[in-house]
């Protein structure tokens, strides 16, 4: 079987599955430098593709997203401290609550999500030229896809048995790390800009 075939059966277990897909995933022995090289090139892809949307279809923006969209690069830069942040967040809050994931998995699956939403990007995408409404429909089932897939890899990666808990605390740590990144946003940006013009 072939990385492609092999990729595409995960994909396929993933949805129907994603508690066993997670056990599959770990159990692959990925070595740590195609974990950490993997977390970079989906953060340059996803990137990649946010400016490319950007330019086909430019539209309004609040100083947070002109700020980390104003180039590719420093698109790049900031989704790969976003997944970063997510990795290091999943790994120490889960633990802190009795999980038993670790760092190097939590990376994993992390990657292998995003792996996932980059297809719901490119389809998005696309769909976006050619059916600009089913665009929007696409994104959205996107984001409730990451939502579902995100809580079932966390509850399986530490050993947790209730999803509904994991999404809740899913919800409060990202609730608490927005504020703390809002603010340090605000302080590279400048308060000026958050100021409407008069």
């Amino acid at each position: 079987m072939t990385l492609t075939d092999r990729l595409i059966q995960l994909a396929r277990l993933t949805l129907e599955d994603p508690r066993a897909a997670t056990r599959a995933l770990l159990s692959e022995g990925v070595p740590m430098p195609a974990r950490t090289a993997g977390l970079l090139l989906v953060a340059v892809v996803s990137a990649l593709l946010a400016s490319l949307q950007l330019g086909l279809n430019p539209q309004p923006m609040d100083p947070v997203s002109a700020f980390m969209l104003a180039s590719p690069f420093r698109a790049a830069v900031v989704q790969w401290i976003f997944l970063a942040l997510s990795v290091l967040l999943i790994h120490r809050v889960g633990r802190a609550f009795g999980g038993r994931g670790s760092f190097a998995d939590s990376l994993l699956v992390v990657v292998w999500l995003q792996v996932l939403m980059l297809v719901v990007q490119a389809l998005q995408l696309v769909a976006g030229i050619l059916i600009p409404p089913l665009g929007g429909l696409i994104g959205l089932a996107g984001f409730v896809l990451f939502l579902w897939l995100m809580t079932c890899f966390v509850a399986e990666l530490h050993g947790f048995a209730s999803r509904g808990k994991v999404f809740l605390g899913m919800v409060v740590t990202a609730f608490a790390a927005g504020m703390v990144l809002g603010l340090a946003v605000m302080l590279l940006v400048g308060p000026e800009a958050f100021i409407p013009d008069v």
